[in-house]
């Protein structure tokens, strides 16, 4: 099953399980026991019920087989992978990918992080905060041109943990003035987060 078709499942299951809900308040609110009514309406909810345990279940079969996901990928770009999976002698290429990624955060990645650390923020800026889904730190150590008592936005996903150490990658960072301060914000940031960080704190 791919992506689109469990979506699909998803929206059945949730569309059958909102209707039953639905009739089930009819049944126990608006309609008499002991009538034609009443009896048809059991019978619709519990074929429903059925149709949402089988949906339910197809569901959790296929998330325990399937361990792969289906992507699209370029004629060329997969020649090319294949033949290096074969000049290095991996077994599959799922072996290899997993390789490249992991030397792909050493020899790229791990390069340019910066270790951060939280501070005490004021009333104001915690409340600014609190009405985004930004964060804020500083840097450990004075690195790639960014002073330690500078201050750095930034989202939750941006943060990499290595050794119980926190870490931005210094190569989404760019300075961008909010009011009088200079800020660090990462890429990932949209306008619409920074303004509202402005609109609240400045």
């Amino acid at each position: 099953m791919n992506i689109y078709d469990k979506e699909i499942l998803e929206l059945k299951k949730q569309i059958l399980i909102e209707t039953s809900n639905e009739l089930k308040n009819i049944i126990n609110f608006k309609i008499k026991k002991n009538t034609k009514a009443y009896r048809e309406l059991e019978k619709t909810i519990f074929q429903w019920n059925l149709k949402i345990n089988e949906i339910t279940n197809n569901i959790n079969q296929n998330a325990v087989n399937e361990n792969f996901s289906f992507i699209k990928i370029d004629r060329k770009t997969l020649e090319l992978i294949i033949n290096l999976k074969n000049k290095l002698n991996f077994k599959s290429i799922a072996e290899l990918l997993d390789i490249l990624t992991i030397r792909y955060e050493e020899m790229f990645i791990k390069d340019s992080l910066i270790e951060i650390k939280s501070f005490d923020l004021n009333k104001k800026t915690q409340i600014a905060l609190n009405n985004t889904d930004l964060y804020m730190c500083e840097l450990v150590y004075d690195e790639y041109g960014i002073n330690s008592n500078e201050k750095i936005l930034y989202k939750i996903d941006d943060v990499m943990i290595y050794e119980n150490k926190e870490y931005l990658d210094s190569k989404i960072l760019r300075k961008y003035p909010i009011g009088e301060v200079i800020f660090w914000i990462s890429l990932n940031c949209t306008l619409e987060d920074i303004e509202k960080f402005r609109k609240y704190n400045y």
